[in-house]
């Protein structure tokens, strides 16, 4: 019995994969076409990936860049998370700054959203 219920936990754990990566590619695909408002970024700043509070930057050579905006769309506020449909992992912290660079914290920045699903978005369509 523990062996088929580790199967399927293995199994559950790719198909959520799978649909998480479908997902991404719709929005890549979709996003260029997307209603854009302003927006205002909130956080934007070069992570170590699998950051650990009692281990920082330990050991990491991938980076992420991590962004926050907020944005409205007919009188809803959202808050958005999403840089580009698929996030990449940079091999620096200077490469993650870099990717960083046009969105300073407290910038006005355009933010394109999902018309169907507003708190869908995207800083970088494509």
């Amino acid at each position: 019995m523990p062996d088929s219920l580790g199967k399927f936990i293995i199994a559950a754990f790719v198909l959520a994969m799978v649909v998480l990566a479908w997902r991404a590619w719709q929005i890549k695909q979709a996003s260029p076409q997307w209603p854009s408002v302003d927006g205002e970024m909130l956080v934007s700043r070069a992570r170590p990936f699998n950051e650990q509070p009692y281990e920082p930057e330990a050991g990491k050579h991938d980076w992420m860049a991590e962004v926050r905006y907020r944005y409205s769309v007919a009188g809803v506020t959202y808050e958005g998370k999403r840089l580009r449909a698929f996030e990449r992992h940079h091999f620096s912290r200077a490469e993650a700054e870099q990717a960083l660079a046009p969105f300073p914290v407290g910038a006005r920045v355009k933010v394109f959203h999902d018309p169907a699903r507003p708190e869908v978005s995207v800083l970088v369509p494509g």
